[in-house]
């Protein structure tokens, strides 16, 4: 299945494709498009992001096992935005995870850019991983996501305490469309 995003002036073209092998998992569950429902996310503290706006996350099996996740952020305008893409094994070690910023650096210039930004998924059961994202080598964010039985619903829980010192516990809830 292909899909298009078209950013500005610039087509963005990825494809998806699934790897039905062996058992589910919940790097096989996660496959696909899933977009925010934000009545059903809540913000603390808020307060959430301003009304009309959400995200929509795709994930993608690659052939070496790994998964390549993005993140799109759409504004009230119905503009989109890359939040982040990463391409990660689901085997709690680190991976690089870019922003706009870093993609640009690394496109501009030709040459991988420094990462300082990682992300590492663990496994929990079939349907729970746990996500550490590094700054720096810091911890800015540590969430469990979880794919529902029916592999409708997607959440992620937030519940950590920022560099700042203020506890966040989100939970931002997902429809796999």
């Amino acid at each position: 299945m292909k899909h298009n995003l078209i950013i500005g002036t610039t087509l963005i073209v990825w494809s998806t494709f699934l790897q039905a092998q062996g058992p589910a998992s919940s790097a096989n569950l996660i496959v696909g498009t899933w977009k925010q429902n934000m009545e059903k996310s809540t913000y603390s503290p808020g307060p959430p992001p301003p009304k009309g706006s959400y995200s929509v996350r795709q994930y993608a099996a690659g052939s070496d096992g790994s998964i390549v996740a993005i993140t799109i952020n759409m504004d009230t305008d119905g503009l989109p935005s890359l939040g982040a893409i990463s391409a990660a094994n689901y085997d709690g070690k680190e991976y690089a995870q870019h922003t706009v910023a870093t993609l640009a650096t690394s496109l501009g210039s030709h040459i991988a850019p420094q990462i300082d930004r990682t992300i590492a998924y663990k496994f929990i059961d079939p349907y729970t991983v746990q996500i550490v994202q590094k700054q720096n080598g810091q911890t800015v964010a540590v969430s469990t996501r979880t794919i529902s039985r029916d592999d409708k619903i997607m959440t992620d829980r937030y519940d950590y305490t920022d560099a700042t010192g203020q506890r966040i516990t989100n939970s931002l809830v997902f429809e796999k469309q």
